[in-house]
């Protein structure tokens, strides 16, 4: 039963996910908004919350009102691909994202037609530039950096590096801290190393609904005047306090 549960689910999600890139792409080059928010933004996030729902998964957030309209920087943790899809769902957003993944098939052409910022994690280089360009670019739609720079074991926080933090002091820019938790983290998880099908195949094949619970902290505005260092370790203490409180 879990295998057709799971290969229905996933085939489903190809196809909604194959479909909705050909229309996020062509709509890419049309200067339509709804609501100040282009229009394949918004057709992704239609396709993100129909996704969702297919892998019955469910997002949860008391105060969406802190993220929709949001015109800055979300800074939430990173355990699962989970929390990209479920802030996706309730704000669009572009994120900093690996370069690989600009050479995903359909999902790569998603996130250059939405607008991310990709980044060789390993070129000293590219991550200037991708800091660079981050500093020039329109804040709304919000932009998501994980300030971990990587998903994490789930149990702890990894050290919050500062590139995200010199970004939004440098240019003056607000930012939400997001706490992103689960219901069954030993489903959502995504672990290091782990092939992304194996991680969905999990999720997919499963009959228990996931629940992700999005917490948005209060938004900071940093100055120029602000250390990063200090930032990241607060912002870091910050979200650990929530996440992990004993």
């Amino acid at each position: 039963m879990s295998f057709i549960r799971g290969y229905y689910r996933l085939s489903l999600c190809a196809l909604i996910l194959t479909i909705c890139a050909i229309f996020i792409v062509l709509t890419s080059y049309l200067p339509i908004t709804i609501r100040k928010v282009p229009l394949p933004l918004r057709i992704a996030q239609g396709m993100v919350r129909l996704i969702l729902w297919v892998l019955n998964v469910r997002v949860q957030c008391d105060e969406p009102e802190k993220l929709r309209g949001f015109d800055g920087f979300f800074f939430p943790n990173h355990v699962s691909y989970l929390e990209v899809l479920a802030i996706f769902g309730i704000m669009p957003t572009r994120f900093l994202a690996k370069a690989e993944i600009r050479g995903w098939p359909v999902v790569g052409a998603i996130a250059a037609a939405i607008g991310c910022v990709f980044v060789q994690r390993g070129d000293k280089e590219s991550r200037r530039e991708a800091r660079l360009a981050l500093t020039e670019v329109d804040t709304f739609p919000p932009i998501t950096i994980f300030p971990e720079g990587k998903r994490g074991p789930g149990n702890a926080l990894l050290p919050f590096r500062y590139g995200a933090f010199e970004i939004v002091t440098q240019g003056n820019f607000a930012f939400l801290p997001i706490a992103a938790s689960f219901n069954n983290l030993d489903v959502a998880i995504w672990h290091r190393g782990e092939n992304i099908i194996k991680a969905l195949w999990r999720l997919a094949s499963q009959p228990e609904r996931i629940v992700v619970q999005i917490a948005p902290q209060e938004v900071q505005h940093p100055t120029s005047d602000d250390d990063p260092v200090t930032l990241a370790e607060a912002v870091q203490q910050e979200l650990t306090a929530v996440l992990y409180p004993y």
